[in-house]
């Protein structure tokens, strides 16, 4: 078994790119309702996770109105915690160690560009089954 078996792959994934605006983020995320999202570069490359916590604490110490977010790039956004991207290749163990810390792990292939990601739920769900 490896980090495929468990990958959901990009085109079933909502990333973001890294150069839309606050506003942008709040209206896909709240549509999608994700509490966090995967960025990427123009190119695809992972570049972190955006959480809801990132884009309220960005607003409380800017005093942006909901109003205000579409002036504000997420590259001006902090992150708060990293959410390290694991390859295909990476042992299950690894995996199973990031799921532990993290909604979802993104993946990526050599060039760090995004292919998806295992989502935790995938993981206990799978065993889950086996109990």
């Amino acid at each position: 078994m490896n980090v495929a078996f468990f990958l959901t792959p990009l085109a079933e994934v909502i990333a973001l790119p890294a150069r839309c605006t606050v506003r942008q983020a709040l209206e896909r995320m709240q549509f999608h309702r994700y509490a966090a999202v995967p960025l990427v570069s123009d190119d695809g490359v992972y570049v972190g996770t955006l959480t809801e916590g990132d884009l309220l604490w960005a607003m409380k110490e800017r005093n942006l109105s909901f109003k205000n977010t579409e002036t504000v790039s997420l590259a001006d956004v902090p992150r708060r915690f990293e959410n390290r991207a694991v390859s295909a290749t990476t042992d299950i163990r690894e995996l199973l160690a990031r799921a532990a810390d993290q909604n979802f792990v993104p993946v990526v292939d050599s060039r760090g560009v995004l292919m998806g990601i295992v989502r935790r739920s995938a993981i206990i769900g799978y065993f889950a089954k086996g109990l």
